[in-house]
């Protein structure tokens, strides 16, 4: 697995969502697959890739429109920064992308790989991961924790923007007014993070998420030769993940009906980083989406019959395809192997290459899921 990343870096760089390397890169998994899979095909899709990062842009400008026409334009500041966090929340933090329409539709692609079991299909399993990687946090990397901090405190401020101008309309002339708008003021510089959030160098994504990718391409390479009885194994490699879960929702969007007459679980795998961090993300709360709690349990079995620890905890920031999936009603797990209890230094940073990549907890997960797949298929 470890070389397999290894590989597609040295050939293609970062990927960035819609660029060419993304393409090239996804074309290279395709040819790999085939000698894995009983069919393999690249789909291509459109969407707004862009719209989802540069949408801060609308929402830190939106901010500060609203501040300084609020002492002239009470009400119609009120309405704008009621109108700006909803648009904020439902657009950004909950990934349903409300403002695509502002953006052009540009192409990614999902690779998609199926092998078919032994005797009758009656249900599949989908191990996925994500070939694009980010361009870089820049202040995730120059500030660190400070960075991250502000990120926090910025989006706070864009997500109850309503709550505080309608304390200040109205309780307009009173002590906590005042004291809103100074702190709102003072607090205001931390939007910059959010305004130019990206540098210009696109991570490698040694981690986040070649891992990912690998380790689908791993239950291909093991399960075309030890197939299940009654479970067919699909292994996808989405695209544009990091624009907002572009891949996932595409594929979920256009295969659902299909995706629940097979029974399918999405198994999603991001970031198997370390192996004392393997986790089971119960939900993933900026999307608001809660994972089965049986599906979580079966997981659970299959770590503990394999001796491999595992923290079951929610993922508190961010979303994975996992998400997009659970958004459209199809029933799916996340798989993580990264602390999710403060910032680890190679996330979204040019830190995410092959120097910082350990194969240990992807070989752990390999085993557990190979064992996860074996008591699904006798089920």
């Amino acid at each position: 697995m470890k070389a397999f990343i290894v590989s597609i870096i040295e050939r293609f760089g970062g990927r960035y969502f819609g660029s060419e390397a993304e393409k090239n890169a996804q074309y290279f998994v395709q040819e790999h697959l085939k000698a894995h899979t009983d069919t393999c095909e690249v789909e291509v899709f459109q969407s707004a890739l862009e719209g989802h990062f540069q949408a801060l842009k609308i929402f830190v400008v939106g901010f500060f429109i609203t501040l300084i026409a609020l002492p002239y334009l009470p009400l119609f500041s009120l309405i704008l920064g009621c109108l700006l966090s909803f648009l904020f929340i439902m657009h950004f933090v909950t990934y349903r992308h409300w403002l695509d329409f502002l953006f052009p539709q540009k192409p990614s692609y999902n690779v998609i790989g199926n092998i078919e079991p032994s005797g009758e299909v009656k249900q599949t399993l989908i191990f996925a991961g994500h070939i694009d990687s980010v361009k870089e946090f820049k202040w995730w990397y120059r500030w660190k924790d400070l960075g991250v901090g502000l990120t926090v405190v910025a989006s706070f401020l864009l997500a109850l923007f309503f709550i505080f101008i309608s304390l200040i309309y109205f309780f307009d002339g009173s002590l906590l007014a005042k004291i809103l708008w100074i702190s709102l003021w003072v607090l205001s510089p931390s939007l910059w993070v959010l305004f130019d959030m990206h540098g210009k160098e696109v991570v490698h994504g040694a981690n986040d998420n070649l891992t990912g990718v690998a380790m689908s391409v791993a239950m291909a390479e093991h399960f075309y030769g030890n197939r299940p009885q009654h479970t067919r194994i699909r292994v996808i490699s989405f695209g544009a993940e990091e624009a907002g879960l572009r891949g996932a929702f595409a594929y979920a969007r256009k295969y659902k009906e299909s995706l629940l007459a097979e029974k399918a679980l999405l198994v999603n795998l991001d970031t198997i980083k370390d192996k004392e961090y393997l986790t089971i993300a119960t939900n993933e709360l900026n999307t608001l989406s809660f994972f089965d709690k049986q599906h979580i349990a079966n997981m659970k079995a299959s770590f503990d019959a394999c001796g491999v620890p595992v923290k079951l905890l929610p993922l508190t920031v961010g979303a994975s395809d996992a998400s997009a999936f659970i958004i459209e009603g199809l029933p799916a797990l996340s798989l993580i192997g990264m602390t999710t209890e403060r910032l680890d230094p190679t996330y979204h940073t040019r830190l995410d290459n092959v120097n910082h990549l350990n194969d240990e907890a992807m070989l752990a997960l390999k085993e557990v899921l190979i064992h996860f797949v074996g008591e699904r298929d006798k089920a």
